[in-house]
């Protein structure tokens, strides 16, 4: 009898981690902060995706491991191939999401900033360090944040986004670069 009381009181320890962790608030960083707080800043290409269980412990929970090819390291070692692992994916039917983990379809490309601390996702700040990269009509390529907002100037990263009733230039990749490496310098 105690000893299931003890594997229960283990169980129940568990899955509150679990469910604290899946849905801590993330606090805005700001641009200065993601870079500082970034192992790695690249320019990168998801090119592959596998999702699976893992056993931690008495839990179980999905983890998906994707591969990024880097077209740009812009801080930290150079590399061909990224991988990295995010809690959350599906096996089958069974589907498993985590508040604040983005989600990077096979083909799309992003600046990401990476921090090799990170739990639940490795990118610094959850999904704030997700810039997905878009091509305009011109073929210029500019960043977004991780919602798909546009911004002008990295001053904006963090803060509440204000609705604009004249359309703001987006950033572009190339200035978005300038940008970080005139701060990891």
């Amino acid at each position: 009898m105690h000893r299931q009381i003890r594997r229960l009181g283990l169980r129940l320890c568990a899955l509150l981690a679990f469910a604290h962790h899946a849905n801590a608030q993330v606090i805005p960083l700001s641009f200065s902060e993601l870079v500082a707080e970034a192992d790695s800043i690249v320019v990168a290409e998801a090119i592959e995706a596998r999702s699976e269980w893992v056993n931690v412990g008495a839990s179980r929970h999905i983890v998906t491991r994707m591969t990024f090819r880097v077209e740009d390291t812009v801080k930290g070692l150079s590399r061909i191939l990224l991988p990295l692992e995010f809690l959350g994916g599906q096996v089958g039917d069974m589907r498993q999401e985590v508040s604040g983990v983005p989600r990077i379809d096979i083909g799309n490309r992003a600046v990401l900033f990476v921090s090799a601390d990170r739990a639940a996702s490795p990118i610094v700040g959850h999904m704030q360090g997700h810039f997905p990269i878009n091509r305009a009509p011109d073929g210029t390529d500019y960043v977004t944040l991780h919602n798909r907002r546009t911004f002008s100037a990295v001053a904006q990263i963090g803060d509440p986004v204000l609705v604009s009733q004249v359309a703001l230039p987006t950033m572009t990749l190339d200035a978005f670069r300038n940008e970080i490496g005139v701060l990891v310098r």
